[in-house]
């Protein structure tokens, strides 16, 4: 049994009751600093294209999606147009051989008598020659300067156009152009009747032939050695893709 105050003895020190703990409290939420949005990446400087300016959608390995993409026009591209200029004109040379014989200007007089079965006319040869350059200068000049292109670059979608800014070439590109492809031909084939000299220059036309086929595969934009003397550019329509 515990004593009570007035039992307790006097001068004891009276013993301070134990102060009360408060509870523990949950810690104040700290304010969370707000999340930057993120940063947009810098802008970079667009890269710099070595293309003319109206070719800056094209290359020269994979065609360009879209109905106004182009890329470069390649050799089996040129070759498959021309084979069908070459019908074109090849009518044309028909006609223009059966009207020279009808006049008597024969290139070859059959002679069965002669070791070579035949003579060659010279001057006939000449004339043949000029006739079939004029005829196939003025279908190239006028297709390319008023309609961008031959029947059959039109065929496999291909034109022709300055290598700068893409415009319609110019007389002057046209000429320079065709005389640069066929004047070589144009010469073996006056030439042709005569036996040395004749094998001589169908060998350098052949040879130019080449040279031209060469320069063209190995130009990075398809322009071969007729297309940089004359600043001109081939080029040929992708395909639109659904």
């Amino acid at each position: 049994m515990e004593p009570t105050p007035s039992e307790m003895p006097s001068g004891s020190p009276e013993v301070p009751p134990f102060p009360e703990v408060p509870p523990p409290q949950a810690p104040a939420p700290q304010a969370q600093a707000p999340t930057p949005p993120p940063q947009a990446p810098a802008p970079q400087a667009p890269p710099v294209s070595t293309q003319p300016a109206w070719m800056t959608s094209m290359t020269s390995t994979v065609p360009v999606a879209g109905p106004a993409g182009f890329y470069y026009a390649d050799i089996p591209n040129r070759a498959f147009a021309y084979i069908i200029d070459a019908i074109i004109l090849f009518v044309g040379f028909l006609i223009v051989a059966a009207v020279v014989g009808a006049v008597g200007l024969k290139t070859v007089d059959v002679d069965i008598r002669s070791a070579n079965f035949g003579t060659f006319n010279p001057i006939a040869g000449l004339l043949l020659a000029a006739i079939n350059l004029a005829i196939s200068v003025a279908y190239f000049v006028y297709t390319w300067t008023a309609m961008r292109g031959t029947v059959g670059m039109k065929a496999l979608g291909m034109q022709i156009g300055n290598a700068q800014d893409g415009a319609t070439v110019t007389m002057d590109q046209a000429l320079r152009r065709a005389l640069v492809l066929f004047g070589v031909g144009a010469v073996a084939q006056a030439l042709g009747g005569w036996s040395a000299l004749g094998i001589l220059f169908s060998l350098a036309a052949f040879a130019w032939f080449i040279f031209l086929l060469y320069t063209t595969a190995v130009s990075p934009t398809k322009q071969g050695f007729h297309d940089k003397f004359a600043n001109t550019m081939v080029v040929k329509a992708a395909r639109s893709v659904a």
